[in-house]
């Protein structure tokens, strides 16, 4: 008998084995189909931003054309609104473009899981620079000067990290440095590309080659640098070149730059302005926004493309609002607070860091940032010059013990509520078992 049992069960097993290896290669082929979908799926995407970014181009012609010859011909004012719709469907074009061409044609830059530990290198030190410049230039948004208060005067000098000028004569210099920055990362790939060839040509293959393998990772981590750390004063400083204020009286309308009042708005040397401002968006915002996700994975410190995405457009707006509607304050620090407490909850619930602890340090470092929001707020509000001041020290302070005792705590509080569901587990099993026995006792006796 067991003989036949184990005839029996051997068609039966080579069955199993058969359905397992079909299922496998069924796995394989649906992957397959997956990687060929997105393979036709990937050109539509891309030649939907192109057209996006087509229109962008057109509608850039309209933004100087437009406000230009209308100039002389209807009111100051209205030319002024043409000017600011057409601005606007111009960084939207932007956007779509950005967001089909570089976002949704590509794939997930990595796949690896959670580090703890990092390398002590020059590409790790230069991304952990690059996350503090971040928080500097993201807190400094909380500090206006429509919302002073005591020591904030000293804290608004951070404001230059972020948007680099005054208003005033400065900022012609400042425009025309950020102008050539805004194609840094074309210059910088151009320059090693020729420092390269150069080498090649000179010295071999074979010595290029251990030359790209010695410092790829500091290219790279330049690169980073450059496209993140600059990205805000770049398209700041390019916003202020298009931030026009149209005053009216009873006699007279005037439309002025606020980056310069001395620069009257459509007309003579602001032309050159708009122009360049739009050539270096269309170049650089793209660019620079997807450059950020791609050029960081030769380093530990990796962040989700898509958070990274995400990210670059709130600071997008962080700038638009800062050039655009300083001087409405409700509406400012309110978009500010917004941004500032989606960044602290992306970032607490996505992890979008590989490596832990610089998810935790983020946290930290956004909340701070919304502290300070906060203030301002309260600032703005009516209270004495001091008392923002000394909630602004005091909300810091809470916050690093508090977080730091929660980070200290945490394993010991995970493992103390999973050994509680444990029990609970257990506990519901056990009764759940006492009841199916005295269910079956009673049964028993029943039928006697």
């Amino acid at each position: 008998m067991t003989v036949g049992k184990e005839e029996e069960s051997i068609p039966h097993s080579s069955s199993f084995d058969n359905k397992m290896e079909n299922d496998s290669d069924s796995d394989e082929e649906d992957s397959i189909d997956l990687d060929q979908e997105n393979e036709k799926i990937i050109p539509k995407y891309k030649t939907i931003g192109k057209a996006f970014l087509l229109a962008a181009i057109v509608v850039a012609i309209l933004v100087v054309v437009l406000p230009t010859t209308l100039i002389d011909k209807v009111q100051l004012k209205t030319d002024g609104v043409i000017f600011r719709v057409a601005f606007g469907i111009f960084m939207f074009c932007l956007f779509l473009c950005l967001l089909f061409i570089y976002s949704l044609s590509q794939s997930v830059a990595w796949e690896e899981p959670n580090l703890n530990d990092i390398h002590l290198n020059f590409t790790n030190i230069t991304i952990i620079a690059g996350i503090i410049i971040e928080f500097i230039q993201i807190c400094s948004f909380s500090f206006n000067s429509l919302s002073e208060f005591t020591g904030s005067e000293i804290l608004r000098y951070f404001n230059y990290v972020a948007v680099p000028f005054a208003p005033g004569i400065s900022f012609r210099v400042i425009y025309w440095i950020m102008f050539v920055l805004a194609f840094s990362p074309y210059i910088f790939v151009v320059t090693v590309r020729l420092i390269l060839h150069f080498m090649t040509r000179n010295y071999g293959e074979n010595y290029t080659s251990s030359f790209i393998s010695k410092y790829q990772q500091k290219i790279y981590s330049v690169l980073w640098f450059l496209v993140n750390t600059m990205y805000l004063p770049v398209i700041s400083t390019m916003f202020g070149g298009e931030d026009c204020t149209i005053k009216s009286d009873s006699d007279s309308s005037t439309a002025t730059l606020d980056s310069d009042p001395n620069i009257n708005c459509f007309k003579n040397i602001h032309i050159p302005f708009m122009i360049c401002s739009l050539i270096a968006l269309v170049m650089y915002y793209p660019a620079a926004s997807f450059a950020q996700s791609q050029t960081q994975n030769i380093s530990d410190i990796k962040f989700k493309p898509r958070v990274v995405f995400i990210f670059a457009q709130l600071k997008v707006i962080l700038a638009a609002v800062t050039l655009f509607a300083t001087t409405l304050i409700e509406f400012y620090l309110g978009a500010v607070l917004a941004v500032n407490i989606i960044f602290m909850g992306i970032n607490i619930v996505l992890k979008p860091c590989l490596v832990n602890w610089v998810n935790r340090l983020r946290s930290v470092l956004f909340s701070l940032a919304l502290a300070a929001t906060v203030c301002s707020w309260i600032a703005y509000g009516g209270a004495p010059k001091i008392a923002p001041l000394i909630l602004l020290i005091v909300s810091w302070i809470a916050l690093a013990i508090l977080f730091y005792l929660f980070y200290k705590f945490e394993p010991t509080l995970s493992d103390t509520l999973t050994s509680l569901g444990l029990k609970k587990n257990i506990i519901n099993i056990n009764n759940n078992n006492n009841n199916n026995n005295r269910n079956s006792k009673e049964q028993e006796l029943n039928k006697v």
